[in-house]
């Protein structure tokens, strides 16, 4: 069974999480899973399933290893620096985040808890690095009012669903039916995807 994949679904905040590194370099893997285990989390155990497998993402011949993992569990992608395509690729393969490999820990471990419960997370700069399709990146754009740009801006600075809901007055019920709503006119099934389609469709500030 395909594993969930959309903003709504996820695990409370403070949640300890299970992990799962899929990482070749046992050096790095093992750094990764003792920062884990340092913030309070721990490393599953062989035939334990896992709230969150990070999976090394290094181009995109690894197409067959991240949509197995994804076919198993919440994946997040460990990707080379810097390449919003391979990012992009990722995501397409069943990734519900991506982070550098490189990030300090602190970063990594940050954007894994946002993953697990289900605010999967996509850094801004590679958001607005994300290679152009080509052709005029308004055409056919889908209707977003002013107030959908500033939520879309605020998920790209790395905005949870509960802070938007505080931010703009609305139940956090409320706010996760507009998000989705948002997301499905963007095409999009997680708040990764609806940030890639932003940035193509131009919907982002640039934010000095």
């Amino acid at each position: 069974m395909s594993a969930p994949r959309g903003v709504l679904c996820g695990l409370m905040e403070g949640t300890k999480l299970a992990i799962r590194v899929i990482e070749e370099a046992a050096a790095y893997r093992r750094g990764l899973e003792e920062a884990f285990v340092g913030s309070g989390h721990r490393v599953a155990g062989e035939e334990e399933e896992a709230d969150l497998v990070l999976v090394s993402w290094r181009s995109v011949t690894d197409c067959a290893r991240l949509e197995s993992w994804a076919a198993q569990a919440k994946v997040m992608a460990l990707v080379s620096p810097g390449d919003a395509e391979t990012v992009a690729h990722a995501l397409h393969h069943g990734a519900i985040a991506a982070v550098e490999w490189r990030a300090d820990t602190s970063r990594i471990v940050e954007v894994a808890e946002a993953a697990a419960r289900g605010d999967a997370l996509l850094p801004s700069d590679t958001a607005r690095a994300l290679p152009d399709t080509g052709g005029d990146p308004h055409a056919d754009r889908p209707f977003v009012d002013e107030e959908e740009a500033d939520w879309l801006d605020a998920l790209a600075r790395g905005a949870t669903v509960v802070s938007l809901a505080d931010d703009y007055g609305y139940s956090e019920r409320v706010m996760f039916r507009r998000l989705r709503d948002l997301y499905e006119r963007l095409g999009a099934s997680n708040r990764s995807e609806a940030l890639i389609s932003a940035v193509r469709f131009g919907l982002l500030h640039n934010g000095d």
